[in-house]
């Protein structure tokens, strides 16, 4: 702290943390598809897209969503069934985002790596081995690796502990405003790279918002990070 009170954030950053769902896989939609079979036997018939945008992807408050409109609802054997639905659809659906493996392979060269991802960490492992992903990465910090999920800043801590680093000194990369909020309370700059799920969210305080992640070069990390720092 300086002696204003202000956060000094190192100029350049000593290591990246990902987030995994629409940053490194094209997953929004899959996770839509598997929440809409896991409520139909309630007799809820859709999501509407509107609806999932804002309150799944955006806000974190998707289970809140499922609770109301099925009164009495086990919202624990719910998100069960959705995730194990969600495996299934990611098995035969998964996809990479447009310049994912690239961008991975150029900053891996130059900073440590990690995800930190509300995924369970066999949804991760399956896109990660998949796609040949997973040698970049020097930790994956899955579901079932910390307590509260994001927009609560456990994820990205429990990857900073995992790499040995500050939380100030690293920096995010998220797609939604839940995973900002998360960043943000974690006290680490994060760069936003929205998708069509979550482009519609406030990202008020991120330290940039970029239109496609093949933007996030090495020079533009550090000139980020520089630019976001209090010195």
């Amino acid at each position: 702290m300086t002696a204003t009170g202000a956060t000094v954030t190192a100029a350049k950053p000593t290591a990246i943390l990902f987030d995994f769902d629409g940053v490194i896989v094209d997953s929004e939609s899959l996770h839509h598809r598997a929440y809409e079979r896991a409520l139909a036997p309630y007799g809820v018939d859709a999501i509407p897209l509107e609806i999932y945008t804002d309150t799944f992807s955006n806000r974190g408050v998707g289970l809140e969503y499922c609770a109301e409109r099925v009164p009495g609802l086990d919202v624990a054997e719910l998100k069960q069934r959705k995730d194990q639905l969600f495996r299934e659809i990611l098995e035969s659906d998964a996809r990479l985002l447009p310049g994912v493996k690239d961008t991975l392979r150029t900053l891996a060269e130059r900073w440590p790596l990690a995800v930190a991802t509300g995924s369970e960490r066999a949804a991760a492992g399956l896109v990660l081995e998949r796609f040949e992903l997973r040698g970049f990465f020097r930790a994956v910090i899955a579901r079932e690796d910390y307590a509260r999920d994001k927009p609560a800043p456990d994820a990205f801590l429990r990857a900073c502990q995992a790499l040995g680093m500050a939380p100030e000194s690293c920096l995010v990369v998220e797609d939604s405003y839940k995973g900002l909020r998360a960043a943000c309370a974690a006290g680490i700059p994060c760069v936003v790279v929205p998708n069509d799920y979550t482009r519609s969210g406030d990202f008020t305080g991120a330290a940039a918002v970029l239109g496609s992640i093949e933007e996030l070069s090495a020079n533009r990390v550090e000139e980020i990070h520089r630019r976001y720092a209090v010195i």
